[in-house]
């Protein structure tokens, strides 16, 4: 499938992140698009059909052993916390004043 980037695809993602894109900005992410879109079908170009699918990257065998580790108690884990009030993380605000 070819998609075309162009004003009205820009038009479109902005609406859909919710955010609102400069002239510059846009220039930038369409260029950004269409280079992202170009290696992707590079990769459509490729004769796979004697490859077999992995499920995940890495063969088997190349990752740690799940084994349970002690936990950290409240007062290790809070130690390099800089701010921190009834045992707890004060992160930054995230919505609203």
């Amino acid at each position: 499938m070819k998609i075309e980037v162009n004003e009205n695809l820009i038009k479109h993602l902005e609406g859909l992140a919710l955010i609102q894109l400069s002239p510059e900005e846009e220039k930038i992410i369409k260029d950004d698009i269409k280079k992202i879109l170009d290696f992707f079908n590079k990769l459509n170009e490729l004769d796979l059909t004697n490859v077999e699918p992995l499920f995940h990257p890495l063969p088997q065998g190349r990752l740690r052993k799940d084994i349970p580790k002690e936990p950290l108690d409240r007062e290790e884990a809070l130690k390099n916390v800089k701010r921190k009030e009834n045992g707890y993380i004060i992160g930054p605000k995230t919505y609203g004043d």
